[in-house]
């Protein structure tokens, strides 16, 4: 409330974009963790409130998966700002325009690498549809499979059921295009701002 208050005070509220999120949840001994270091949805669904009158209305919920780093190229095209070619980012500012053209996007992905609390592997990665969330573990012969329809509270891992295999291999497949296309299209990102 202070900050929305200090831009009325100086009449600037409604003519600024005011963006809330989180670059991650909190467990909160759901799952039998605390923090973050999973890939639960408690962690990689956040909150993201955007506020900007003059440009869109609010009141909107938008259900379509996007990135946290979706938000960049929004902020720079509200900015006037050319987008760089290796952005690897879907602008949100259709959704927010409620242009019909915006799809949202079919995965979404996150990684967490080795740090001094996450022990138990090297890197993990994830995928996650609307319908199905993979989560794999650099160098483990397990990892985790869910339902999302069936199973919301994702408490049921399929990654060994051979009734979905197929799901898994394609989720898997996709995981490997994601890094070897993220690695690829963005090895020269900083020469944009050389």
């Amino acid at each position: 409330g202070q900050i929305l208050k200090a831009l009325e005070d100086k009449g600037i509220l409604d003519n600024t974009i005011v963006i809330f999120s989180s670059d991650h949840g909190d467990c909160l001994t759901d799952h039998g963790h605390s923090q973050k270091w999973t890939m639960y949805d408690e962690i990689t669904r956040v909150p993201l409130i955007i506020r900007c009158p003059d440009r869109f209305e609010g009141g909107r919920k938008v259900d379509d998966l996007i990135q946290l780093m979706d938000i960049g190229p929004a902020i720079l095209e509200m900015a006037g700002v050319e987008l760089p070619q290796t952005m690897d980012a879907q602008s949100i500012l259709p959704a927010l325009q409620q242009d019909s053209s915006w799809q949202g996007r079919d995965y979404v992905y996150a990684e967490q690498a080795k740090d001094l609390i996450l022990t138990d592997t090297e890197f993990m990665t994830m995928v996650r549809s609307k319908e199905w969330k993979l989560v794999h573990f650099l160098g483990e012969k397990d990892g985790q499979l869910f339902d999302l329809k069936s199973d919301p509270s994702e408490t049921r891992n399929l990654w060994n059921d051979p009734e979905h295999k197929e799901t898994k291999d394609d989720l898997l497949q996709n995981l490997r295009e994601w890094r070897i296309r993220s690695h690829y299209e963005n090895a020269n990102w900083a020469n944009d701002w050389r």
